[in-house]
Parts: structure tokens; C-alpha cells; sequence
């Protein structure tokens, strides 16, 4: 397989971090509007805002790189033969954005072979955007950043996406974490792994993720220097569940599913 050279790599970051930007700036002509809500076949809410975003995000990659892949929550894929493709959710954390809540994010992430190789999240109400790639580092507003090393269980603050789902669908492990936990609190989504990166909360868990929703995620946890697996315990980037945290902290936290 051939390398991307770290010129090339900083090239994609920078504008996957500066198109996240431009991107939020279109959410927020609509944040805290009334907006029509409309609800997709998964019942999961869409508003113009998702769509508007999307379309102007894919029509930046296409000008830029024509030949790369295109993956989006709203407008589904573009094929390529290019071994480059994009993956794209406008608005990760839709019904927050809908209920006016400043904690929902624009996610993007690059694949290189089927592999996520660069992600950003940025979050335009705070104006706070993490982003990282592979080998090159975990940043936050343009300085290196890291995730917090050291509490145990204990002592840590646990977020989860939604408490009342994973109590559903994994009830024992529910238990033993609220049992166990120094904190728990419920962020939007993948802000909570923004925060896990910049060292502001210590765990994030989500027992159900999409494509659009995981793809950014595991580099910018790995590269801001903690582990990020599935609920199995795999090194999946692209896993349909996820937990974030410091390695120690990690393992801890896989204890409680076995």
C-alpha cells in the first residue's frame, strides 16, 4: 500500500479542519430557529439544516479532491476508484441541535483503504474543534492536547450518549457502571469524545453507532493517546458501539461487560 506523505496528510487535516469550520457556520444560521423536523425511515429526525450542510460540505470535496469517495448520513455515498473516501455527518447530535442544546458537532473523517486515517469534530455553538491524524497527533483549537491519564473508575467522570437506551439494551453492564462510576453524565454524542480528547471528562461510552458517527473517532482518541475499541474490546475505527478512555481506565470499564 502506498504512503501518504506527511505533507499530504497535513494537507487533508487542514482542510477537513477548516471545512468542519465553514460547515458549522451554515448550522448556525438555523440553531435555535424553528425549524420543520422531518423523521427518516429510522425514525432518527432530519432538518434542512442536516441537508444544507451536507450538500455544501460534499460540493467542497468534489472541488477539491473530484476523484475521492463520499459517504454521507443525508445523501448516502458517491463511488470512486479512488482509494480515498470522505465520510460525512452534517449535524451529529440532531436532536440537540433541534432542542436548541450548544452541544452538537459537525463530524468528518478521511479513509485511506477502508480506514480512517483523519477525523475532526467540531462543535460551533463553543467554536471548539478537535481533530487529529494518524501519526501526527491529537489537537484542540490549534494546540496539541491529550486525554487525562490516571482516575480509576471510581474517581472518573463517565459519559454516556443515552443512559435510558443502553440500560435497554445492556442492562447488567448499566448497573455495574452506575454502580462503580464517580460520575455520570449524558453529553450529545460525540462531543463527549471531544471532551475525552482534550482531557475534560474521562470516559465516553456509546452502545449503538452509525458509519457517519463512529469514523471520526478512533484517531482523534488514539492519537490524543487513549484506547478506543468496541464493546467487544476489538480496535475497530469503524465498530457499531464504542468506548473511549485512558488505557487503564479502559480496561476497567471492559471488566464490567464480561
Amino acid at each position: 500500500m502506498k504512503e501518504i506523505t506527511n505533507d499530504k496528510m497535513n494537507e487533508y487535516l487542514e482542510f477537513a479542519r477548516d471545512l468542519s469550520v465553514r460547515a458549522g457556520e451554515i448550522t448556525m444560521r438555523y440553531f435555535r430557529k424553528d425549524l420543520a423536523v422531518e423523521f427518516k425511515q429510522d425514525r432518527s429526525p432530519v432538518t434542512v439544516a442536516d441537508r444544507e450542510t451536507e450538500t455544501y460540505i460534499r460540493e467542497a470535496i468534489q472541488e477539491r479532491y473530484p476523484d475521492h469517495g463520499i459517504i454521507g448520513e443525508e445523501q448516502g455515498r458517491t463511488e470512486s476508484a479512488s482509494p480515498f473516501t470522505w465520510v460525512v455527518d452534517p449535524i451529529d447530535g440532531t436532536k440537540s441541535f433541534i432542542h436548541g442544546i450548544p452541544l452538537y458537532t459537525v463530524l468528518l473523517a478521511l479513509l485511506y483503504n477502508g480506514e480512517p486515517v483523519a477525523g475532526v469534530i467540531h462543535n460551533p455553538p463553543l467554536d471548539e474543534t478537535v481533530y487529529a491524524a494518524k501519526g501526527h497527533g491529537c489537537f484542540f483549537n490549534g494546540a496539541p492536547c491529550m486525554i487525562k491519564q490516571g482516575p480509576a473508575l471510581k474517581d472518573a467522570w463517565v459519559q454516556v450518549t443515552d443512559p435510558a437506551d443502553m440500560a435497554r439494551s445492556h442492562p447488567e453492564f448499566t448497573s455495574r457502571l452506575l454502580s462503580k462510576a464517580g460520575f455520570c453524565r449524558t453529553w450529545a454524542d460525540a462531543y463527549g469524545y471531544l471532551l475525552v480528547a482534550t482531557g475534560r471528562a474521562d470516559v465516553m461510552i456509546d452502545p449503538v453507532l452509525a458509519l457517519w458517527d463512529v469514523a471520526p473517532l478512533q484517531v482523534v482518541i488514539t492519537e490524543a493517546g487513549g484506547r478506543f475499541t468496541d464493546f467487544r474490546g476489538e480496535d475497530r475505527a469503524l465498530g457499531a458501539s464504542a468506548i473511549a478512555a485512558a488505557p487503564a481506565l479502559h480496561k476497567e470499564i471492559l471488566g464490567l461487560l464480561e
